[in-house]
C-alpha cells in the first residue's frame, strides 16, 4: 500500500520560499523589524541621536532608507541641542546713582523741617529812647541789655518749623517761623532806663540793690513765593519774596521797690527777599547725597531792616516712592532792628543749627 503524500503541506513551504526571494525585503517598514529599529545611525555617530523615519519613506531592496528626494514640505532629521540657561542677574537693593543728583520737591510735594538754633542771644532796648532828653546826659545806659541789665540768659535753644509746597514746576510756597519765651533775672548791679513809673510819663530809672525778674517773648515768622530762577539735577537756584513779622514782648518787676512791673510789647513788618543756593556734592551707590546750602533774606520796610543768613550742609536718604528724609547742619544769624520815636529794639540770634525733615 502505497504511503500518502502531503501536497498541501509542500505547496504552502514552496510558495514562502518563492516570496522570499521574489518580493522586496520584508523589513520595509522600520516598525516591523527590530533589527533596523535597534541599528544606530553609524554616519552621524558624534553628533546627532538616532532619527527614525516616517512609515512613509521608501527603503531600498537591501533594507537602507532611499535617498532624500529634494521635497522641501518633507520634515528632515532634526538636531536635538542643549538648551543653556540664562545667566543669573542681580538686583541691588539700590542701583547706582548716575553722577551726582539733588533731592528737591516735585509738583505736588511738601518738603516739612524742623530746625533748632543753639543761639547766641544778643538784644537791646531803647525805650524811651533819648534818654539824655529827660536826664540831661548823665552817666545812664544808653540801651538797656537783655543779658546784663535784664537778667535773661544769653544762650537758648530755639525751635523752628519750616513748610514748602511745590505747586508748579518752578515755584513753591513757603513758610518759617520760631518762637521762644525765656525768663531770668538778678540783682541790678548799675544803672539804667527801661519803661515809665507807674505808667505815667516819667521814664523809671532802675538802680543797683533792686531786683528785677523778666521775661522775653519772642516769635518770628516769614512767608512767601520761592521761584526755581535755575534747576537741575545737580544744582537749583532759587529767589524768594514774601513778608516778615516779628513779635516781642518784654516784662520787667521789681519786687522790692513796689512790686511795679513795665511792659514793652511791639510788632514788627518787613517786605522779604532773598537768595537760596543748593549744590549737589555727591551721590553715594546706595542713593544718599551730600550737598551745600546757603540762604541769605533781607528785610526792610515799617523803619526796620535786618538779615536772615544760614549756610550748612545737608545729607539726603532715599524713602521710596520719590519720598526722601534728610538732615541738615550748619550755621544761622537772624538779625532785626527797629526804631521809632517811642521806643528802638535791636534783636541777633546767631549760633549752631540742626535740622531734621522730609519730602513727600
Amino acid at each position: 500500500m502505497l504511503r500518502r503524500i502531503p501536497y498541501t503541506l509542500l505547496v504552502c513551504l514552496v510558495l514562502l520560499a518563492s516570496l522570499s526571494f521574489v518580493s522586496t525585503s520584508w523589513a520595509v517598514n522600520p516598525d516591523d523589524s527590530l533589527d533596523v529599529l535597534l541599528k544606530p545611525n553609524n554616519s552621524n555617530l558624534a553628533a546627532n541621536p538616532v532619527v527614525h523615519q516616517t512609515k512613509s519613506a521608501k527603503r531600498s531592496n537591501f533594507g537602507f532608507p532611499a535617498p532624500w528626494t529634494g521635497n522641501p514640505y518633507v520634515q528632515g532629521p532634526s538636531t536635538i541641542r542643549k538648551v543653556n540657561a540664562p545667566p543669573p542677574m542681580f538686583f541691588p537693593a539700590a542701583a547706582p546713582m548716575i553722577g551726582c543728583f539733588l533731592p528737591t520737591p516735585r509738583v505736588g510735594q511738601w518738603q516739612i523741617g524742623v530746625q533748632a538754633i543753639f543761639a547766641n542771644i544778643r538784644a537791646q532796648v531803647q525805650w524811651p529812647p533819648n534818654f539824655a532828653n529827660w536826664f540831661g546826659g548823665w552817666g545812664y545806659q544808653d540801651w538797656t541789655d537783655f543779658a546784663n541789665n535784664l537778667g535773661l540768659p544769653a544762650h537758648q535753644v530755639i525751635p523752628e518749623v519750616s513748610a514748602k509746597y511745590q505747586f508748579r514746576c518752578n515755584w513753591a510756597l513757603q513758610y518759617t517761623g520760631l518762637g521762644t519765651e525765656i525768663k531770668g533775672g538778678k540783682w541790678v548791679d548799675n544803672w539804667f532806663i527801661f519803661g515809665f513809673q507807674g505808667g505815667g510819663g516819667s521814664p523809671q530809672l532802675w538802680s543797683p540793690g533792686q531786683q528785677v525778674q523778666s521775661r522775653w517773648q519772642y516769635s518770628y515768622q516769614k512767608v512767601g513765593l520761592v521761584y526755581d530762577a535755575v534747576k537741575n539735577c545737580k544744582a537749583s537756584i532759587s529767589l524768594f519774596g514774601g513778608w516778615a513779622h516779628a513779635d516781642s514782648r518784654i516784662d520787667a518787676n521789681c519786687f522790692n521797690c513796689g512790686n511795679w512791673q513795665s511792659t514793652l510789647s511791639k510788632s514788627i513788618d518787613t517786605a522779604a527777599v532773598g537768595l537760596e543756593l543748593q549744590k549737589c556734592m555727591t551721590t553715594a551707590p546706595n542713593g544718599g547725597t551730600f550737598s551745600c546750602e546757603a540762604k541769605a533774606v533781607g528785610m526792610f520796610g515799617d523803619d526796620a531792616a535786618g538779615v536772615d543768613v544760614q549756610v550748612g550742609g545737608r545729607y539726603s536718604i532715599p524713602v521710596n516712592c520719590g519720598r526722601w528724609g534728610y538732615m541738615k547742619g550748619g550755621y544761622r544769624l537772624i538779625d532785626l532792628k527797629k526804631s521809632q520815636n517811642d521806643f528802638a529794639i535791636k534783636t541777633a540770634l546767631d549760633g549752631g543749627f540742626v535740622e531734621m525733615g522730609f519730602i513727600f
